[in-house]
């Protein structure tokens, strides 16, 4: 279960329900990747390496800086101009067959119908407790929010099921933004199996976290698999480095950097609903599973032991997270 962020709790009631609000970041250009990236490239022989194809070596021994190489694409703008359109601002490299496209509509599915519930057997499908704009904590442990006791007694569904739900309007127009601003390209980068194990594995890490540090929390929303997004993202900046254009590598570096560091400022300063644990526990685990399944641009380059690295301490993680949470808390 993905989780967590920023909350709408109920004076009336001893939990409270969490939810996130997480904001965009610049997009971009370049092609398609699939797993391990797009076609065509060809791994260098050596520094110098021969042959046709992408080396950066050369380009570096040359004294210039690297273009980028098949299989990456760029988060900045993909248009040009002094304002970008609207699918350069909102949802950059739309595409309506892909996992980015379907979750947001099954997104927005699963808050109308939280909202059917809380209208017809709750207290309500908007709530004066609930900021965000959304039915009470009630409705959302009955539509499978994260609920530390109620998993403890066997519902592990709630470790998942917290993704695709959100506390609000707000709350999801806003997780949505991101969503779609990073979602596409990620997509793109990664390649389709890899993003969705991404986003869902990450999703899960966040509601170990929020299940340990935030034991009487309610949660709800994606923003944990979202930070899990970004620290995925760091890994591919990490593996890929070097191969990377001087300009966009440290553009991209500080985006990311700025969205934690706003992020998490709003969450130690809002309103003591947003489950801060979710965000950061998405963010460790998607740091660490992204050297797993984010794509490396030359195959040649450490490819096992990227691999074995992520697989190992997002597993190792994992475990001792929930021996804490059934034995320990």
């Amino acid at each position: 279960a993905a989780c967590c962020g920023c909350g709408a709790g109920e004076e009336k009631e001893k939990t409270t329900l969490d939810m996130s609000n997480i904001h965009g970041i610049y997009d971009g250009g370049g092609g398609a990747g699939g797993n391990g990236g797009g076609g065509g490239r060809q791994a260098p022989g050596g520094r110098g390496g021969g042959g046709g194809g992408y080396n950066p070596y050369a380009q570096m021994e040359a004294g210039g800086d690297v273009q980028a190489p098949p299989g990456h694409v760029s988060l900045l703008r993909v248009g040009g101009g002094a304002f970008p359109d609207l699918a350069d601002l909102f949802c950059p490299r739309f595409r309506w067959l892909c996992f980015t496209t379907i979750i947001s509509i099954v997104q927005v599915i699963m808050l109308l119908a939280c909202m059917i519930v809380g209208a017809l057997m709750f207290d309500g499908a908007f709530v004066k407790g609930n900021d965000m704009g959304g039915p009470s904590s009630e409705t959302f442990l009955y539509m499978g929010a994260k609920e530390l006791r109620r998993i403890q007694q066997g519902q592990v569904y709630r470790f998942v099921t917290p993704i695709l739900l959100h506390g609000g309007i707000l709350h999801l127009a806003s997780n949505l933004f991101f969503q779609c601003r990073v979602g596409f390209i990620f997509e793109l980068r990664w390649g389709l199996t890899n993003y969705i194990l991404t986003y869902v594995l990450t999703g899960i890490g966040a509601s170990y976290f929020s299940c340990l540090m935030s034991q009487n929390s309610i949660s709800v929303g994606a923003s944990g698999a979202l930070f899990g997004l970004i620290g995925a993202d760091i890994s591919y900046l990490i593996m890929n480095w070097r191969y990377l254009p001087n300009t966009e590598k440290f553009q991209e570096l500080c985006i990311v950097i700025c969205i934690l560091i706003i992020n998490f400022l709003f969450g130690m300063t809002g309103s003591g609903n947003i489950d801060n644990s979710a965000h950061f526990g998405g963010l460790v685990f998607g740091f660490f599973i992204g050297f797993a399944l984010t794509n490396i641009l030359l195959e040649a380059d450490g490819n096992s032991k990227y691999r074995m690295f992520g697989w190992g301490t997002y597993g190792a993680l994992s475990l001792i997270c929930l021996l804490c949470i059934y034995l320990v808390v």
